[in-house]
């Protein structure tokens, strides 16, 4: 087991001194403290083919780096991140995972990520060699940056074993105890992920888990649903997540986990389609003598032509009147 922090070092290294830290336990990450004197501790033990790390740490964001100092070759690897105490964004494959004291997501070590932790944050980390998870989930790239709640009862037995072996002195060493262990926790984690993305109902007939989790196929059904309802009513100034769910007869957060499985959520969703939906208006209309800016605008949902403004020259680089000129 080895043991680190930055709380000897002076507050003027201790940003290059975590660093160096983080980079030797997770290879090719960063960290960006949210001030130079911060405190962080990270504690690290393998267990078999497993690597466990507890880190402690103030308010700071971590990335992967895209290119990194060559590393001695390793085999693939992915990590279950889980909060332990306090809560983070995680940010992976254009899906944003919001944890708190509980959850957990997957991660590809191999791909960019970001976690941002806005205070003081506790998280249990374990290194899992793509080899060894694929022969429990064949597919885990489809799952990456998927939040896992605490609610769920899958979620809290992973947790629990999880917590049961954060690092610590005493775990035995023996080759025969860490495979066991290693199993029994990669089983539990197959778990987890099959009721997630079982096709079809389960247990109470409305195509949800029992938890009222949309299941895979029910989630793919409803996603369609909300982006064909949407598009129909685009220009509908009040159109929200609300009024989705209302209108399709599901639950709010229904419609929020099908924006989530498209990789965005109902507000940003509807703005770019808005934002698509005048661009195209404009290029269409450019020869109509009494199609105004605002008139396109508003004809498209927006119901404040500042806000319309703004919004399409961050969309498209463009103001929209130089953007009809163009076309």
């Amino acid at each position: 087991m080895e043991r680190f922090s930055v709380d000897g070092v002076a507050p003027a290294r201790r940003r290059h001194h975590w660093n160096d830290i983080v980079s030797q336990a997770f290879p090719n990450v960063a960290v960006d403290p949210g001030e130079d004197d911060f405190s962080a501790h990270l504690v690290r033990q393998p267990l078999g083919q497993l690597d466990f790390a507890y880190v402690h740490s103030g308010p700071a964001t971590v990335c992967r780096l895209p290119q990194g100092r060559p590393q001695q070759p390793e085999e693939p690897y992915f990590k279950i991140h889980a909060q332990h105490r306090g809560s983070s964004l995680n940010r992976q494959g254009g899906r944003e995972a919001v944890l708190s004291e509980g959850d957990w997501t997957l991660c590809d070590s191999r791909s960019p990520y970001s976690i941002t932790f806005a205070e003081t944050n506790q998280m249990l980390v374990v290194k899992l060699p793509q080899s060894l998870l694929t022969r429990r989930v064949p597919d885990p790239d489809r799952l990456v940056g998927m939040r896992m709640g605490a609610e769920r009862p899958e979620s809290r037995m992973l947790l629990s074993m999880l917590r049961s072996l954060a690092p610590q002195p005493d775990l035995p060493g023996e080759p025969g105890w860490t495979g066991a262990v290693a199993d029994i926790l990669l089983d539990v984690l197959a778990l987890a992920y099959r009721s997630d993305t079982i096709a079809g109902t389960t247990g109470n007939g409305s195509g949800a888990a029992m938890d009222g989790t949309p299941t895979h196929g029910a989630l793919s059904h409803w996603t369609r649903q909300v982006r064909g309802y949407v598009d129909a009513n685009l220009r509908d100034p009040g159109l929200n997540s609300a009024q989705v769910a209302a209108a399709l007869g599901i639950s709010p957060r229904y419609v929020q986990m099908a924006f989530a499985s498209l990789g965005t959520t109902a507000t940003a969703y509807i703005l770019a389609r808005r934002l698509d939906l005048a661009a195209t208006t404009l290029r269409s209309r450019r020869d109509a003598s009494g199609a105004s800016i605002s008139d396109i605008a508003y004809d498209v949902g927006f119901n404040d032509l500042s806000h319309f403004s703004r919004s399409f020259r961050a969309h498209f680089g463009i103001s929209p009147r130089s953007y009809r000129a163009s076309h």
